[in-house]
């Protein structure tokens, strides 16, 4: 794997915003049909896909929280909805696992929870947003992406990569380390495949 380098610093501010809300809390699958294109748009949750036995869609937090699932023609969405709602006890969480490493399209949203991916493959570019949560990947494999996180950290391990990734968070750190001692980053940024990370108030260390 060899990337290119791009990297960027300045400064910001940030503003937070908290609300109460206390719902009973439940553990249940949601789904465990096959799929190969996946989006989720969630408002506050974590979300967690990995390789596994099986297909399966998990939820747990507060019931009226419960993200909807709908499939279509291998193309699966999940959404969740929290009107008026900013700030919850727990921390509520969807978890896919996916028997296989190989999916077409995968894009995760939320705009208030951590995102992370390990053993995975798509055919197709990734997203990767979330407004206030940290991102974590290992062993991920994609032809390019976007990464982004408003406030949060950004920890990155074995990305495989053609034509490059773009990375930022304005408020956190970005840690990249290759999947083996023989993987280099060059700071190139006319190649095909770079790398760039951007940070408004944080480190960026590669590696």
């Amino acid at each position: 794997m060899l990337f290119s380098l791009g990297l960027t610093l300045s400064a910001c501010s940030i503003i937070i915003t908290n609300n109460n809300n206390n719902k009973p809390a439940i553990k249940t699958t949601i789904s465990n049909q096959g799929f190969n294109q996946l989006k989720v748009s969630a408002a506050i949750t974590d979300i967690s896909i990995k390789y596994g036995d099986k297909y399966n869609v998990e939820y747990e937090g507060p019931k009226n929280l419960k993200p909807t699932v709908s499939r279509k023609n291998g193309n699966m969405t999940i959404k969740q909805s929290a009107s008026g709602v900013h700030h919850i006890n727990g921390d509520p969480a969807i978890t896919i696992t996916v028997p296989k490493h190989l999916l077409k399209s995968l894009n995760l949203s939320t705009d208030d929870g951590d995102i992370e991916v390990e053993n995975i493959a798509t055919t197709n570019p990734i997203s990767l947003n979330t407004d206030d949560g940290d991102i974590d990947i290992n062993n991920l494999k994609s032809p390019s992406g976007r990464i982004n996180t408003s406030d949060g950290d950004i920890t990155i391990s074995k990305l495989n990569s053609k034509n490059g990734f773009k990375i930022n968070t304005d408020d956190g750190d970005i840690k990249v380390k290759g999947d083996s001692s023989s993987d280099t980053f060059t700071q190139n940024k006319n190649s095909a495949n770079v790398l760039t990370a951007s940070t408004q108030d944080g480190d960026i260390k590669i590696k």
